[in-house]
């Protein structure tokens, strides 16, 4: 290899490693991280941070990679899929809610047409004795 080959080799690996760097510093910083604790951590300056910051904002640079991407994209459709699937299973609770109540409404009234009718209260409390016309004889 020549020496000019060998230099732009280097020189390449440099550019990726810092873009690397500071995609890594970027996700860090966006996470919450503070940028001086960044500053301390990678020896990068808080202006170059803010830089960078500016830059991602602007889209200039992108911080995350393809699988990044790829990750990202599926927790999406997954996030999709899940709410879709909340919301089934909400109108399928809404429509048994619906139907428990007509239920409900039912017994409700077939109870008051046994008082009206029958003069039978099923709704007494349970302390209450027996009802004056039970047809039930007690055994002595």
């Amino acid at each position: 290899m020549r020496k000019s080959e060998e230099s732009s080799d280097s020189d390449r690996s440099l550019q990726k490693f810092l873009r690397k760097r500071d995609s890594h510093v970027l996700r860090e910083y966006y996470s919450g991280v503070p940028a001086e604790t960044l500053h301390r951590r990678y020896g990068m300056s808080l202006k170059r941070i803010k830089e960078l910051s500016e830059q991602y904002r602007s889209g200039k640079i992108d911080i995350f990679d393809e699988r990044d991407k790829y990750a990202i994209e599926m927790s999406r459709k997954d996030d999709k899929e899940r709410i879709r699937e909340l919301e089934s299973k909400v109108r399928s609770l809404e429509s048994a809610v619906k139907m428990s109540n007509i239920k409900i409404e039912g017994y409700e009234y077939m109870l008051s047409q046994l008082k009206e009718e029958e003069g039978i209260d099923l709704l007494k409390k349970a302390g209450a004795g027996r009802s004056a016309n039970s047809s039930r004889a007690t055994k002595k």
